[in-house]
């Protein structure tokens, strides 16, 4: 599954602020052509406005508003060079100038020089963001104000602005036409060493890398240690967690059934699971087996919904929870992504190979070790909580603290991912994931596990991302230079995944790690691997150590965070329930309060960076955001869309 949740959200590629801006022509309300970039007036930008959001270019900044009106994006140049004093940027769009938190450099997107990011804390439930980017002496300014549930609801929306906010003289630079050559023992030898170079740097005990070109195998290296602070290495065949890289195993079950007559994308799933419903009557009888996996349906995400009471749940029960699921966008408007849909594309796979209600979950997984893992040879590949724990070769789960290293986590932990097993609860290796990525390659060959046109049809793209970026079924799939790259990456707790390949390349790689939320190395390596594929120069490290930096400064915040003060502990000490997630307490242990929802615990700290406001400081819900209000026995747990009330059971 993917990341649960951030304090800091960061919903562009670099987190974004203003500048006392060049005046523009004054323009007439418009609404833009989805996805279609538009110059500005005066020619010197281009901009997309997502569909149905308004564009008003009649002020000095160029302005889109979303549909509701909650969310105000604002793009424009200033004719300052000093990135920090493009603050101003706020009061030219009409905003109060808030104070930023932290100013930092940020990787700069193609087509910029450079750029500084501007981060503010959330205040009132409304989320601000800024960046300076420079371009030929220029700065080209973005702001971002908006509603935090809002923005769960429309941040890809958001995304698509954003990245399409580009110099009009911008060069963008392309590969297309250019096929890579084979890759050579020193273009691997450089991307082990730097793996190897970089896994202390960000703080990741272990991963394994495979590499796949011209059908073979090029590269299956182990690199770390199974758990930090033990000798055990962890090799391409050690056991380790694959995230939401299972959602696309699942779109491929779907797709291999389509295939065989057993379904089609377009029925309905009340068709193959009668009792499925959501809360809008007409919707639960329409919605189709594609609509599950294309993460376009509307629906915000609920993980804690799961989460908070994964040891009652199973297949049937995640499939009623879903007759209070609202679709707040269209079919295809906005990008959002559900782990609960989706599980239910990978239960709607098990019911059109025969499982009956009631088995659900054990025909899903008899589905996918009869249809995928056995095929290919990936006996290493499970849902088998029970059979990876008595296994000795399994990694083991490490999550960020508060402390500022990931520290290891019960493996029994991940285990509340099962509610939504189809959606990423695979245990996988380095190798088996080697022998998927050689069969989704051979399938452009025509002798893959599923036809070419089913591969085709999965990876058309659904519902744009960003302005590069869009989503097909269980696939995202990007314009990297001119060329199509197919990819999905993984998170769970402790362990983080990415694969990627370019189809008409005839090349990928897999990257599994026993980090969780090690995006960013990942990335970093998936990167190198690219431009050693391509013979390009190492430019994205650069960017990857400014990540990795602004994550630092984060986490060197949360531990400086103390323990809760004894007196507010004793306050808030006791038990609280909400109608949703259920009961958890807060309970004090030596000079601890703990945050305990009987799936797990984890000490909570007040937030240096908002008084007044806890996070979870430990464990698998670090950083989750905690309010207490002793007037009314209230507990806060979230915010934006995911918040939930709970109050005091006496």
């Amino acid at each position: 599954m993917k990341r649960l949740s951030a304090m800091t959200r960061c919903l562009i590629p670099v987190c974004l602020a203003g500048a006392a801006l060049a005046a523009l022509p004054v323009a007439t309300l418009a609404e833009e052509t989805p996805m279609r970039p538009r110059t500005d007036p005066a020619g010197r930008f281009s901009l997309v406005a997502p569909e149905g959001w308004q564009r008003d270019d009649a002020g000095p900044l160029v302005r889109l508003t979303s549909p509701e009106g909650d969310i105000a994006l604002w793009f424009g140049l200033s004719d300052m060079n000093v990135p920090a004093e493009a603050i101003a940027a706020w009061t030219a769009a009409g905003e109060p100038a808030p104070a930023p938190q932290a100013i930092v450099p940020a990787h700069p997107r193609p087509g910029f020089e450079a750029a500084t990011a501007f981060v503010y804390p959330a205040e009132d439930g409304i989320f601000r963001q800024a960046v300076a980017e420079s371009h030929g002496g220029r700065l080209h300014v973005t702001l971002i104000r908006g509603a935090l549930a809002a923005l769960d609801r429309r941040g890809a929306q958001v995304n698509i602005a954003v990245t399409g906010f580009r110099p009009a003289d911008a060069v963008t630079e392309t590969l297309a036409g250019l096929s890579p050559a084979a890759l050579e023992a020193a273009d691997l030898a450089a991307l082990s060493a730097y793996v190897e170079e970089n896994l202390g740097r960000f703080d990741v005990p272990g991963a394994v890398v495979a590499v796949v070109q011209g059908g073979e195998v090029r590269m299956l290296s182990g690199f770390g240690r199974r758990a930090r602070g033990a000798d055990d290495p962890l090799t391409p065949e050690t056991r380790m967690m694959i995230g939401s890289v299972g959602k696309t195993m699942t779109t491929l079950l779907l797709a291999r059934l389509v295939e065989e007559g057993r379904l089609s994308w377009d029925r309905p799933v009340q068709g193959l699971l009668p009792r499925f419903a959501v809360a809008d009557p007409e919707l639960s009888a329409t919605i189709t087996v594609q609509n599950l996996v294309c993460a376009c349906s509307g629906v915000p995400r609920r993980d804690m919904e799961f989460l908070f009471h994964a040891s009652d749940l199973d297949a049937e029960a995640v499939i009623g929870s879903l007759s209070e699921f609202e679709f707040f966008t269209g079919f295809g408007e906005a990008f959002q992504y559900s782990n609960q849909l989706v599980a239910t594309g990978g239960w709607v796979a098990a019911a059109a190979d025969g499982a009956a209600w009631g088995g659900l979950d054990a025909g899903y997984a008899r589905t996918i070790e009869d249809r995928l893992f056995a095929p290919l040879g990936m006996t290493r590949s499970t849902l088998d909580f029970v059979a990876v724990m008595a296994d000795p070769d399994h990694a083991m789960p490490h999550a960020p603290h508060g402390a500022g290293i990931r520290a290891i986590l019960p493996v029994e932990t991940e285990g509340a991912l099962l509610p939504v097993a189809p959606a990423g609860a695979h245990w996988s290796t380095g190798a088996d994931m080697a022998r998927y990525l050689q069969a989704l390659l051979a399938i452009g060959e025509g002798n893959g596990i599923v036809s070419p046109e089913s591969l085709a049809h999965l990876t058309t793209p659904q519902v744009p991302v960003s302005a590069t970026i869009s989503y097909g079924l269980g696939w995202f799939v990007e314009d990297w230079r001119g060329h199509r790259l197919i990819h999905h990456g993984g998170n769970t707790f402790g362990f983080t995944s990415d694969l990627a390949f370019l189809p008409e390349a005839g090349a990928g790689i897999v990257i599994l790690t026993n980090a969780g939320r090690a995006n960013d190395f990942v990335q970093a390596v998936r990167a190198r691997f690219l431009e050693l594929l391509f013979d390009l120069p190492q430019d994205h490290h650069a960017g990857a150590l400014l990540a990795r930096a602004e994550a630092d400064r984060r986490a060197s915040d949360w531990a400086a965070a103390q323990p809760v003060p004894a007196e507010t502990a004793v306050a808030a000490e006791g038990r609280y329930r909400s109608p949703v997630l259920g009961e958890v307490a807060l309970r004090r242990t030596d000079d601890r309060l703990i945050f305990d929802i009987g799936e797990m615990a984890g000490e909570i700290r007040p937030d240096p960076a908002r008084p007044g406001r806890w996070i979870v400081w430990e464990g698998p819900l670090f950083a989750m955001p905690l309010a207490f209000d002793a007037a009314k026995g209230t507990l806060t747990f979230g915010e934006g869309a995911a918040q939930y009330l709970f109050e005091r059971v006496e």
